[in-house]
């Protein structure tokens, strides 16, 4: 096994929940290139010895937990260790985005490091699944699903996920010890994890005003969204400049009330819009992207036609993405033609409007 295939095998390890080692003596140099904008980590290795083993931490009963190996590797790569440090007596809570990751593997360095040390998760349904987390916190961390899909009734409230944040960043335990009684906090590190970027249409405020009026210290790391990392998954640049396409918009394809785009724009003129590419989030249903390509097409002027260039992306950057490719005239039937027609939904989905959805660049 060479160099680079034992980087690549550790990080494979890690991502399946096992420890790993480099023996000092054969790698002593490696560099970390920490790719912020796409949410991964690479390992270029830098020896003259190509010989390393990887240990499973099952072959062994000493090897290192995970949330440890981590740990163990930013300290030794970092001189600013700062985000591992956690304190009893100021909790911190992490609001971070995962970007359209699925995989730990795919986490940058930061949010690995945060996840580690970790004593409570609540993630989204759209953020990393609850057997991906567990691979990387430590045991006896509380992960709990909060994740809000839809017109589901049975989603989690946002007003609940807010007390719940402050209800464990202020649980106190209580302690004896020399004849004195003391108190400190249970859970020191929370971890809000959240799909996407944290702060775009991720009703990140509510829950910074809740950690706020408590005076509970926070820290947000923010992501790639789904609006841009979407459609590049799918080999759609949201500019180009062979099609003069040098500007996009970002919307909502849903409102706070549930409400779809199609049905309730707030007025907006899309006719005179001046923007080269339409993006919305939180489209899903079909029957709410059928009555906004309706929106669209019967706008004033012909910037949004019927022949106008559009694209859904379906659980973009992960194993079962799916991309349609039409018109605003046909976008809707070519879906029921894949899905069948009673097909309700293709969510989690991007829909992109302009010229540069004709694009394939993958």
């Amino acid at each position: 096994m060479n160099a680079r295939a034992s980087i690549r095998s550790c990080l494979l390890l890690l991502s399946m929940g096992a420890a790993y080692c480099f023996p000092p003596s054969r790698h002593r140099h490696f560099q970390l290139l920490h790719c912020q904008s796409i949410g991964s980590i690479q390992l270029t290795a830098q020896s003259s010895n190509e010989g390393a083993d990887i240990i499973d931490a099952a072959a062994t009963n000493s090897a290192p937990s995970v949330a440890e190996g981590i740990s163990s590797l930013l300290a030794r790569l970092s001189d600013n260790n700062e985000v591992l440090q956690s304190t009893h007596e100021s909790p911190r809570v992490y609001i971070i985005g995962t970007g359209l990751s699925n995989e730990v593997i795919s986490l940058p360095l930061t949010t690995l490091s945060i996840l580690a040390n970790a004593d409570v998760v609540l993630h989204d349904s759209l953020s990393l699944p609850a057997s991906e987390i567990r691979k990387v916190v430590p045991t006896g961390c509380v992960v709990r699903s909060v994740g809000k899909r839809g017109d589901d009734k049975d989603s989690v409230l946002q007003s609940e996920i807010d007390e719940l944040m402050v209800q464990y960043a202020t649980e106190f335990t209580a302690s004896v010890g020399n004849g004195e009684s003391s108190s400190e906090f249970m859970y020191p590190n929370i971890v809000r994890l959240k799909g996407g970027d944290p702060f775009l249409f991720g009703r990140s405020r509510t829950e910074i005003d809740a950690l706020r009026d408590n005076d509970i210290s926070y820290r947000v790391i923010p992501n790639l969204s789904s609006s841009v990392a979407g459609p590049h998954f799918a080999g759609i640049p949201l500019t180009d400049p062979l099609l003069k396409a040098d500007s996009f918009a970002v919307f909502s394809g849903t409102n706070a009330d549930g409400i779809g785009i199609g049905t309730d724009d707030g007025g907006r003129d899309w006719g005179d819009m001046a923007v080269d590419t339409l993006i919305f989030l939180m489209i899903g249903r079909v029957d709410k992207l059928d009555q906004l390509r309706t929106k669209l097409i019967d706008s004033r002027g012909d910037r949004w036609t019927a022949q106008t260039n559009c694209a859904v992306v379906q659980s973009a950057g992960r194993a079962e993405q799916q991309v349609w490719r039409a018109t605003l005239g046909n976008i809707v039937e070519n879906i029921q033609e894949y899905l069948g027609e009673d097909s309700s939904t293709v969510s989690p989905a991007v829909f992109v409007v302009g010229r540069v959805a004709s694009l394939d660049l993958t």
